[in-house]
């Protein structure tokens, strides 16, 4: 045969090659669809009897849930957007509707089970992987495939709209103080004997302010649905509460450090109790709360809400240059507020996890990061023809940041004015806690930080666990905007404040 035939033979057998190729490949993702689907399937939430369910077994269902998508853009291969319709469809199947009206994911608290309840975070880690569904298919795909998913997109859309955001403003759970926002748990339960009727209950951890990782899950589930809908309402709201988490990070040197949870509102404060938060305020020991929260500042910054491009650098830093031992080969890792604790204490070193017993529990690479940086890449093991880039995903998108008046401090791992936003008709609270004792100066300044108006107290002394809340009301002051500083040696941290 000469070099003619077999190039006519070629033209001949490739497009059968090609075609059975196609077949296999097809097959394959198909057969991973529905082994993800058999694996998902098989979570405890769908194995409950009827439709009592609760926070605790969402987040067995939310294991994996990304898994459908990721793996749909990845191959294009609809079998995937199949399988994640009949998983999708199987947990709504299990929401209950309750007295008010509005349904959820009801079942005992996670906190106490002897009362039943709905949470945000319940609803909203199983409701945002159908919100990214939502978005990839309508807006992200081909015009037959919006069209074939187009009444499955629609459902999800408006369970997120009416049993998400809706029920929970509705509930009164949502709080605003000037440029922030943040939801506190609700306060009603029902009982094993009562399912039928909310009742107030002095229940553990009720109307509190919620930590970080789960206010920034309401938040993305407002990011995707401004992103579907194009409602600034959304926007505005997952705004307010990524510049809330802004506003109590800490800078340290080049890199930042933030807390699991820090009080938003007077609520969160024990009155009765001098010096007392009702819930602990420090990094969590736990390296997967961070990590989790790290994807969600990424979404936010690649959706142009809150952070710069000095943030994420920021965030880089602390994961490359304080967590890191350096070492690729053998990476280790430590808590994110490692530097700070070693500065305020003045050691080289500490044995223990900073804020918790759990050392080996502590500090992992942020693979939420890769976007941004290539040593990130290399550790997380994910190589890309496309240079790391700051560019910002969504760059259709507008860019609304927001500013903070940082100073380079370990000494102050918490300060605060409660609300920020200060009223003739109610008072505020200083809030601070320190990592090492010591007195500190508690100051009123101008808005630019550069004036010092009057001291508020001077040398106050915190108590044993570095807290101090004092009681303010700043009535003598001019409507404007100031700041408070508190000092504490030769480091200080500003809060911005608004009198009206």
């Amino acid at each position: 045969m000469n070099i003619e035939e077999k190039e006519k033979m070629a033209k001949r057998i490739l497009p059968f090659l090609f075609i059975s190729l196609g077949c296999v490949a097809t097959g394959f993702a198909n057969s991973d669809a529905e082994q993800l689907l058999k694996d998902r399937m098989r979570t405890p939430l769908l194995q409950t009897a009827g439709t009592l369910t609760g926070e605790g077994l969402c987040w067995h269902a939310a294991y994996n849930m990304d898994r459908f998508m990721e793996k749909y853009r990845a191959t294009s291969d609809t079998a995937f957007l199949d399988a994640a319709v009949k998983y999708y469809d199987a947990l709504i199947d299990k929401l209950r509707l309750a007295p008010d009206g509005y349904q959820g994911w009801v079942g005992p608290y996670i906190y106490d089970e002897k009362y039943i309840c709905d949470v945000h975070v319940g609803d909203a880690i199983l409701i945002n992987p159908m919100l990214d569904f939502c978005e990839t298919v309508l807006k992200r795909s081909r015009a037959d495939i919006a069209k074939k998913y187009a009444e499955s997109a629609g459902k999800y859309l408006d369970l997120a709209r009416k049993h998400l955001i809706e029920k929970w403003d509705a509930r009164g759970t949502w709080h605003e103080d000037g440029p922030y926002g943040g939801y506190v748990s609700w306060d009603r339960y029902l009982t094993p004997d009562n399912l039928k009727e909310w009742r107030k209950l002095p229940v553990l951890k009720s109307v509190l302010s919620l930590p970080f990782n789960k206010q920034n899950t309401m938040a993305l589930a407002c990011l995707r649905l401004y992103r579907i809908t194009g409602e600034s309402r959304y926007r505005e709201r997952a705004l307010k509460i990524f510049n809330f988490m802004k506003s109590r990070m800490c800078l340290y040197q080049d890199h930042y450090v933030w807390n699991y949870w820090e009080p938003f509102g007077p609520w969160d404060i024990n009155t009765n109790v001098p010096n007392t938060l009702f819930h602990w305020v420090n990094v969590h020991p736990y390296r997967n709360y961070q990590a989790g929260e790290i994807d969600q500042m990424v979404e936010a910054y690649h959706s142009g809400i809150t952070f710069t491009e000095d943030d994420v650098r920021h965030i880089i830093n602390t994961n490359l240059k304080v967590m890191w031992n350096g070492d690729s080969d053998h990476p280790a890792w430590k808590n994110s507020n490692y530097a700070v604790e070693m500065a305020s204490l003045g050691k080289v070193s500490i044995d223990k996890a900073p804020g918790g017993e759990f050392p080996e529990l502590a500090g992992t690479l942020w693979r939420g990061l890769v976007d941004f940086d290539s040593t990130i890449r290399k550790l997380a093991k994910k190589p890309s023809d496309t240079p790391p880039s700051f560019k910002r995903k969504y760059s259709e998108l507008p860019v609304t940041e927001f500013p903070v008046p940082f100073s380079n401090n370990c000494y102050l791992n918490l300060a605060t004015v409660l609300p920020s936003v200060i009223t003739k008709e109610s008072p505020s609270f200083l809030v601070n806690q320190s990592r090492v004792s010591g007195p500190v100066e508690i100051a009123l300044y101008s808005r630019d930080g550069k004036d010092k108006i009057r001291s508020i107290r001077a040398e106050s002394k915190a108590d044993d666990a570095g807290l101090l809340i004092i009681k303010w009301d700043g009535k003598e002051l001019s409507p404007g905007d100031y700041r408070i500083r508190w000092t504490l040696k030769d480091q200080y941290r500003d809060f911005p404040i608004t009198v009206k």
